[in-house]
């Protein structure tokens, strides 16, 4: 029995190195992108490593925001964009993953199923009918025609998590509900809505990180700054600054990591319950 035991928690202690190993190797890169951010041009180009600023500075994001007109620019695009794709997606699946899930419709089995097989589907390889069909709605460089792509590309997975939150819920609590008097809408945006939070966390999360750092439809559906995102505008801030410098790009990757950052430990109780209790089932 204490072998048995001592095996488990030896298990243990490698799995939580492995996972520590992990973190570490993701972190890495953001912990030095920051840190560099704030020191100094003498510190970052010194002959000997220097981890930690001896003076923390803010020189560079003063410069990207500042001298880089057109950053705020970008910036404003993808807020624009992220904002109404994750809009759309959430409530657009929240919807269809009601219906799947609770709803009786003739061809309920193969709707499901051919949003299954979109999910196998490489979202570039929509790109060319993308772009063709857009060139001829005149929607190319606009707003609408990077949201409603990206609705169209996130809609199969958020369906099939919406899905899988719905089927969790008890119909009985429909049921008393059309009883208390509620229509079909107010069931589901007053009943079922709220009990499924932490699928609309995961659903918001995932859209938000694909949509705001989403680059091959950004650079081939826009061509000039009044509609191209940051994915694709900050490749461009160089010619602007006449060159890049370490510091000022480390600034312009930590300022367009923060939303995503925020976004995410905004909702990080809602999403790890989300995809503990099945978000991701069905």
């Amino acid at each position: 029995m204490n072998k048995k035991i001592k095996k488990i928690q030896i298990s243990n202690v490698i799995i939580f190195i492995l996972f520590l190993l992990i973190v570490f190797v993701f972190l890495v890169p953001f912990v030095w992108t920051f840190l560099t951010s704030l020191k100094v041009n003498k510190e970052i180009y010194a002959g000997t490593l220097i981890i930690f600023p001896t003076r923390i500075t803010l020189e560079h994001y003063i410069k990207v925001l500042t001298q880089m007109s057109d950053f705020i620019l970008f910036f404003r695009n993808t807020v624009v964009v992220t904002i109404f794709s994750v809009i759309a997606t959430v409530l657009l699946s929240a919807m269809a993953g009601y219906a799947f899930a609770k709803l009786k419709f003739w061809g309920k089995n193969v709707y499901l199923s051919f949003t299954l097989i979109i999910l196998t589907v490489p979202y570039v390889i929509y790109l060319i009918p993308i772009y063709i069909m857009e060139d001829k709605v005149d929607l190319i460089n606009t707003f609408s025609g990077l949201i409603l792509p990206y609705i169209a590309t996130n809609l199969p997975l958020s369906i099939f998590i919406m899905r899988g939150q719905f089927l969790s819920v008890p119909t009985e609590l429909m049921e008393s509900g059309t009883i208390d008097g509620c229509n079909f809408i107010q069931v589901w945006s007053k009943i079922m809505l709220p009990i499924i939070k932490p699928g609309i966390a995961v659903v918001t999360i995932f859209t938000f990180i694909n949509v705001w750092g989403e680059f091959t439809f950004a650079r081939t559906l826009t061509n000039t700054s009044d509609a191209q995102p940051l994915s694709v505008g900050i490749t461009f801030l160089r010619d602007e600054a006449t060159s890049w410098q370490y510091g000022t790009l480390c600034a312009t990757i930590t300022l367009t990591l923060l939303p995503l950052i925020i976004v995410f430990l905004s909702m990080q109780k809602y999403f790890i319950k989300g995809i503990t209790e099945g978000a991701v089932k069905g």
